[in-house]
């Protein structure tokens, strides 16, 4: 363990440098690539940066050409300057979001001053009226807090620091408030990205890995699954924006939401945070399917940090830095079954099990009791690896309550240097790190402990950038960056070989593959670690961006590039432990039995040289204009094209299956490309819309738009699944030989093998790619409040998808032949699948006003789609029961969820200093001042499961995948699933659903029912006292699901199953946490 745990800390080092990373070459790229863009007439905008745009008109409402525009950031001192031009209209690209201080003067008139709040990637427009006086007069406006979007179609929000470091959170994960963005919804659970604990979400019908993340305009992903690299603390977070639909061709990489991240960075005062959060079981509420007579669980987390950011040398050069720690310790409760201490002997005479018959003379033991002399060593050996019954409950004779332990380190640095007043210089180096011990692997492993998960991961992301203002319209941001990550699963047994302690043989010599092989015997729970471990990887992007943006008259033209590299280098070493099987159905009519005598119905293993070098590239290039037609009219038009390479391995050591040949060939050779695909070229993607002012107070805007989706890297991977680098072989018993035995199970010789599987690329894999469209009005209510609707539509078209090719028609015949007998399935990667959505969006905000701010999103909507994903989910494989009909699947998607509905709100409660009630002074004062309240209420209706079959009934082979893919048997519907009153206990009516004839498929679709709703409340108090002025003490007491209402999780969807429609699982009850924070 330690030789590995050595050896992962030298993989999360960085390579070697090349020369471009020292910081003198560094810095002379960036300008040289500054210096090569600039002359292009109209280049980009940085798209975590904003802009402000206005005209200037007397007080007749005459434009005025040659007023001085003066923008003075309050945080910095940095002053950018314009002047307006013969139309009156002016544009101050590429500012970093921030409040500002605008000022206007023009000869004749008084000076025109408006404080604004800037945002991340907004484009605000403002009407400068100037009134005739003396330029040393001055005409302060306030401006309204809310902001009309007027030169802009995209749909999504900003969520401001306020809201980020006060809206309670239940584990303080910034991403949580992407779900208060209409059209946003959970993932489906299960789902790939939303595991041991991280979170993922979909958008607008797009799946949940089609998402981009951006930290200070760069690359901010783990490209191997889509998910986010680094998430910064919240009290690193200056804000974040969600684009959702129809954004401009400056973003792109992905076709689902863009979340485009700002770190907080370094002022002329200091300023910052120290705090720590606490909770642990004694306040929290047990949760609905926990044991009466068990204690509750274990639990206690405390998460602790500090931010601190402020001057180097005052107006020059500016640090932020900050350091967030989490520890976790979690008693996880599994209910299981166990062999009692006499059938572990081989006693059954009290058994719920059948009596076992001995398989030689097909009559029962006598007694029930297998003879000492006819139990094999090994058997017993494996059995004797269960722990004893601790309960009386039949068939859930054991319960344990085992440690998850979760250790969390994050922080962040950043540097802002101005070398002049028309450059800048930024660095910021993000880290975190993570040591997760899961006691239970997933579902379907081992339930008793013994069997559990260490997962490591380290991520890093590096940036630095040179910002160049080369006139009052053209601005340039060149940027390099770096992302890493680094993470591996790998079972608790790591370096332990089990099996030769119980006397099995080692399928593999490698140490890191020890352990148990993965044992199941129908009843009980399993044994052994969990069978796609252990995996590293080790994930490199380096990436080099320029965007830049020219702003004169009535156009803010963008313009860039961003290409990124890719290498990962891992290994993943699936099966490589083997498995044994033991079925009630086999010998002796019970699966213990068969253990003890030594008789498994079903082996296997795979030996594998398998190390994985994948590299990919992508290139973008992009235009995009935002030409205001009339004063009330713009039109946004622009667009991008994208190519990602296909991921290949660097020394082409992979097989693919060639459907020419029916045969596994060496990619690179015989016209086979390296990747087993063709490239992509044609990946064009044209945006247009519109923002039309009807009136100040209302806006009108539409738009339409193309986006490519690159698809997680673990798709290319499928590179590394064929023989002979990854060998996987199956055997069972064959009539008229000798059985398998637990001495032999993975013979290297068999005379009747099973065929292998196979995994395949469509040869002509094209990118996905979503069309967008949106039409919505914007009404402004009072200064502060802006009520939104709009309908926002999307079609995703060759979206990724994978099917057995390999699949015969169903059939009732004894022998139902597969159509290339010399392969078992054939998994083909294809881009074939589909979606469809529709919603109603409707959004009502009111910016901080009165020390009330709160925002309210309502989404209806219906997506539709044919494969929800690549990977599975709870209640839907995302796989074709009938491959040869894969349009039968079409059905709502995994994450339809037709109502959601959230409310956030934060309020400062008037008593106390600075309001009338109760007053300024007194000690009454001092305790009912600096109250203040947040909270988020959610309610959501349920999303769409199947209902599936355990057999196989069809003969066809449906999801008889040894490589693990592979879907269920539907049954036929006979009835109505409705029931009157919907519970745990019934959630549908099981009689609706019957199991069809053998040979055939049932006739009920995909996603066919409703699952629970969600219902949540968190709600937090807050109370700040001022000590000596600059210095704030804030307690805080948070609690999440505050009604403890029971939110459950899907029902058991498998027919035949003892539990069918019952509902055995929920999600958290209240938990209670406390906070103490400086603020200074």
């Amino acid at each position: 363990m330690n030789l590995i745990r050595r050896s992962l800390s030298v993989a999360h080092l960085a390579p070697s440098r090349p020369d471009f990373f020292r910081p003198r070459v560094i810095t002379a790229a960036l300008i040289l690539i500054s210096s090569v863009v600039s002359p292009l007439p109209a280049t980009a905008a940085q798209t975590h940066r904003a802009s402000v745009r206005g005209a200037v008109t007397d007080s007749a409402k005459a434009v005025l050409s040659g007023a001085k525009i003066r923008l003075i950031d309050q945080e910095t001192g940095e002053i950018r300057e314009t002047t307006s031009g013969r139309e009156g209209e002016f544009a101050v690209p590429s500012l970093p979001p921030g409040i500002y201080r605008l000022e206007a003067e023009s000869t004749g008139h008084k000076k025109f001053i408006q404080l604004l709040t800037v945002h991340v990637n907004q484009e605000i427009r403002v009407n400068v009226a100037l009134e005739v006086g003396a330029i040393t007069e001055e005409v302060t406006v306030i401006a309204p807090r809310a902001q009309l979007k007027k030169d802009t179609p995209a749909i999504g929000n900003v969520i401001a620091n306020r809201e980020i470091v006060g809206l309670p959170l239940d584990g303080r994960n910034f991403l949580d408030l992407s779900l208060l963005v209409t059209g946003a919804v959970p993932a489906a659970p299960g789902s790939a990205g939303s595991v041991r604990g991280d979170f993922a979400f979909n958008v607008n019908g797009a799946r949940e890995d089609s998402n981009n993340f951006l930290l200070d305009g760069v690359y901010n992903v783990d490209p191997k699954l889509n998910t986010i690299a680094v998430k910064p603390p919240v009290d690193a977070v200056r804000e974040f924006e969600m684009l959702t639909s129809t954004y401009d061709a400056s973003f792109g990489r992905n076709a689902g939401a863009q979340v485009n991240t700002v770190l907080k960075s370094g002022s002329n005062s200091f300023h910052g945070t120290a705090y720590e959060f606490f909770r642990n079981a004694a306040l929290d509420a047990r949760n609905f399917f926990a044991p009466a007579d068990e204690s509750a669980p274990r639990y206690q987390r405390n998460q602790f940090g500090f931010s601190m950011g402020g001057p180097i040398a005052r107006n020059r050069t500016f640090f932020f830095a900050d350091y967030e720690g989490t520890r976790v310790r979690e008693g996880i409760t599994r209910v299981t079954n166990v062999p009692t201490l006499e059938e572990r002997r081989g006693d059954f005479s009290h058994s719920l099990f059948p009596a076992p018959i001995n398989p030689f003379t097909q009559q029962p033991f006598p007694g029930g009791v297998i003879p000492d002399q006819f139990q094999n060593p090994i058997g017993r050996a494996i059995a004797a690896l269960y722990p004893a019954p601790n309960r009386s409950t039949p068939l859930r004779n054991f319960v344990s309550s085992p440690a998850l332990r979760d250790r969390n380190d994050d922080f962040d640095v950043r540097v802002d240097h101005m070398m002049g007043s028309a450059s800048t210089l930024a660095f910021r180096y993000s880290f975190t790190d993570r040591s997760l011990f899961e006691p239970f692997s997933s579902a379907g492993f081992s339930s008793v402990p013994g069997f559990g998960t260490d997962i490591p991961r380290r991520a890093q992301n590096a940036m630095i950038s040179e910002t160049h203002i080369f006139s009052p319209h053209l601005v340039n941001d060149a940027r390099l960056a770096f992302n890493r990550v680094a993470a591996g699963v790998f079972q608790e047994n790591l370096g332990t070989s089990l099996n030769n302690k119980v006397g099995l043989p080692e399928l593999s010599t490698n140490p890191r593959d020890f352990g148990l092989s993965f044992t199941t015997i129908d009843g009980f729970s399993p044994l052994g670690d969990e069978i796609n471990n252990p995996q590293h990887s080790v994930t490199n992007t380096y990436q080099v961006l320029d965007h830049a943006s020219y702003a004169r008259g009535r156009h803010l033209v963008k313009f860039g590039f961003d290409f990124r590299a890719v290498q990962q280098n891992a290994f993943r070493d699936v099966e490589s432990r083997g498995f044994l099987t033991f079925s009630s159905r086999a010998y002796t009519g019970n699966a213990l039995a068969d253990l003890l005598l030594g008789l498994p119905a079903l082996t296997g293993g795979a030996r594998l040289d398998n190390p994985q070098h994948l590299r990919t590239k992508s290139y973008n290039f992009y235009g995009h204009d935002d030409y205001r037609i009339a004063h009330n009219l713009t039109l946004s038009f622009g667009v991008r094209y994208e190519y990602n390479t296909p991921g290949v391995d660097a020394e082409d050591r992979a097989n693919i299956y060639d459907a020419t040949t029916q045969s596994l060939v060496r990619v690179g050779s015989n016209g086979v490309p390296r990747s087993g695909y063709d490239s992509d070229l044609n990946n064009w993607a044209p945006r247009v819309g519109l923002a039309w002012t009807i009136r100040d107070s209302t806006v009108l805007r539409a738009g339409y738009g193309i986006y490519y989706d690159q698809s997680a890297l673990a798709t290319s991977e499928g590179l590394y699944f064929n023989a002979p680098f990854f060998d996987l072989k199956i055997f069972f018993p064959v009539q008229g030989l000798p059985p398998l035995t637990l001495s032999d199970p993975f013979p290297s010789f068999f005379p009747i093998p099973v065929p292998s599987s196979a995994l395949a690329f469509q040869r002509d894999l094209r990118t996905p790619y979503v069309q967008q469209w949106s039409l919505g009005i914007q009404q402004q209510l009072g200064r502060n409040r802006i009520l939104e609707v709009s309908y926002v539509g999307s079609k995703g078209t060759k979206l990724i998808a994978s099917r057995d090719i390999n699949q015969p028609a169903p059939s009732p015949a004894p022998f139902n032949p597969r159509p290339v007998l010399q392969f078992a399935d054939i998994t083909e990667i294809e881009s074939r699948a589909s979606s469809s959505y529709n919603s109603l969006q409707a959004t009502f905000q009111q910016r901080l006003d009165h020390g009330l701010s709160f925002l309210s999103s309502y989404t209806w909507s219906k997506s539709i789609d044919d494969a929800s994903n690549f990977f599975s989910s709870a209640g839907d494989p995302n796989f074709p029961q009938d491959s040869l009909n894969p349009a039968a699947e079409r059905g709502r998607s995994n994450f339809d969820v037709r109502h959601r509905l959230s409310f956030s709100y934060s309020y400062d409660i008037p008593i106390g200093k600075g309001h009338t009630l109760i007053g300024e002074r007194g000690l009454l004062s001092s305790l009912l001042s600096g109250w203040q309240t947040y909270g988020i209420v959610t309610l959501q209706s349920g999303r769409p499961f199947t209902i599936a079959l355990l057999p196989d009934i069809d003969n066809s082979n449906t999801g008889r995948s040894s490589l693990g893919f592979g879907a269920n048997d539907r049954p036929n519907v006979v009835g109505s699933a409705s029931v009157s009153h919907r519970g745990p206990d019934q959630w549908f009516n099981t009689a609706a659903f019957a199991i069809p004839a053998f040979g055939s498929f049932g006739n009920a679709g995909r996603n066919i029912l409703d699952g629970p709703g969600f219902y949540n409340v968190n709600a937090s108090l807050v109370k700040n006292t001022t000590v000596k002025e600059r210095f704030n003490i804030q307690f805080r007491a948070e609690a999440f699901n505050l009604f403890n209402h029971p939110n459950f999780d899907l029902p058991d969807n498998f027919v035949g199953s003892p539990t069918f429609g019952k509902i055995l699982s929920a999600q958290s009850p209240r938990h209670i946490q406390f906070g103490l924070k400086l603020l200074f």
